[in-house]
């Protein structure tokens, strides 16, 4: 007989799937001594259960039912517990520490007086003063699956303002340049990187680190013309670069970006355009289903009439765009590889579509991506998702681009 799975695992599955488990009477009651690490879950009825000693280790829990639960000596460690419902539940040795309870009721609870409280946020809870119990939540929308953050967030707004302290909601639907916009925005001088992205307008660096490359010629070019202004040749500079292009030199797409910002005239040659191709190739060829690809290589392409070959490779392109975009949206949201972030995926078409084009359906190779992607830098993350999104725009403006002749 197969061995049954455990509540770790089915909580892990979703709410949705462990609600019809207990409705059908196909789990046990008794799951003493249970760990829970890093479990996100929303609408999961666990009332009545028998949960002595049970851990919760940075979990997300909201609107979960611990009605007439047995939770006796158990150990709730970090994360947030929001609109769960503890009336009945015996909390005799129970101990919370480092979380945020966040209008959760306890009333009617027993052993009450045996809590250990230790460095706890808490938010409008009741019960544990013998205050009244607030009005019940609203049940979640018919039809949907039942993880409902964004239908809890709604709901919540239009009775009370959402504390900054909370995690935004879940938005997959949004583009690349409103999700770079709300990480950049609290980034006192955005990293120079975003004036190779001018295209998705995201905030400008306030400060430029001195500089005389061409890299940096360009960046100030492209900082001159979005505050409005005009940029000024650098007259030895634009000497440079169309050497450069004339040659084919390993700069090539600098010299052909900052001619492009200048208003220079360029004049495309057969080396330019092969050694943008092998980089172009060599980018898409990397074997990191989020790697990014250099915007300024697909600008040069697109500027020389060349993108033939750059329009093979859009398919690869938006592949990536729609992990990195996917990836950054779970993020945002507080989701994380470790926790119920699948549940997040199949809450919405947007999400579900993504995932979609990211990996053909593939959830494994979904699953190793974000892994791999959540383990990057903040920063890194960033870059990476800007530049595909430039990247895929250039390469998408090339479909019907007449050849230079």
């Amino acid at each position: 007989m197969a061995k049954q799975p455990s509540i770790e695992e089915l909580l892990k599955n979703g709410s949705k799937q462990w609600n019809q488990l207990r409705k059908d009477g196909r789990v046990p009651l008794d799951h003493t001594g249970a760990t829970f690490p890093h479990l996100f879950s929303a609408n999961a009825d666990l009332s009545g259960l028998t949960l002595i000693g049970s851990e919760w280790e940075k979990c997300d829990l909201s609107k979960v039912t611990f009605k007439d639960t047995d939770l006796s000596n158990s150990y709730f460690h970090g994360g947030r517990l929001q609109d769960c419902d503890f009336r009945g539940a015996n909390l005799s040795g129970v101990t919370f520490e480092k979380l945020k309870l966040l209008r959760c009721d306890f009333t009617g609870a027993t052993g009450l007086e045996e809590i250990e409280f230790d460095d706890v946020d808490m938010d409008r809870v009741v019960g544990l003063d013998g205050e009244d119990a607030p009005p019940p939540p609203p049940p979640p929308a018919v039809g949907i699956t039942s993880f409902t953050r964004e239908q809890r967030a709604a709901a919540m707004a239009a009775q009370q303002p959402t504390p900054e302290s909370e995690l935004p909601p879940f938005k997959p639907g949004d583009a690349p340049s409103a999700l770079l916009f709300r990480s950049l925005k609290h980034v006192s001088n955005p990293p120079p990187w975003v004036l190779d992205v001018p295209g998705l307008r995201l905030p400008l660096p306030v400060r430029m680190p001195p500089g005389t490359s061409l890299e940096h010629l360009y960046r100030e070019a492209v900082k001159t013309r979005l505050e409005g202004r005009r940029p000024v040749p650098d007259m030895q500079a634009v000497a440079k670069a169309k050497q450069i292009v004339a040659a084919g030199g390993p700069d090539v797409a600098l010299a052909v970006s900052y001619l492009h910002e200048v208003d220079e005239a360029v004049t495309p040659s057969e080396a330019a355009i092969d050694l943008l191709n092998v980089a172009l190739r060599e980018a898409v060829e990397v074997e990191d289903p989020t790697a990014d690809v250099d915007p300024r290589i697909t600008l040069a392409l697109s500027e020389l009439r060349a993108g033939a070959e750059a329009l093979e490779h859009v398919g690869e392109l938006r592949m990536r765009l729609a992990g990195c975009a996917l990836f950054t949206a779970l993020l945002e949201a507080g989701f994380s590889p470790e926790n119920n972030w699948e549940e997040a995926v199949d809450s919405q078409e947007a999400s579900q579509d993504l995932a979609h084009v990211a990996t053909n359906g593939n959830r494994a190779l979904l699953a190793d991506a974000f892994r791999a992607f959540a383990e990057l830098p903040d920063e890194g993350r960033m870059r990476r998702l800007a530049y595909l999104a430039e990247a895929t725009a250039h390469v998408e403006s090339m479909a019907g681009q007449p050849a230079e002749t």
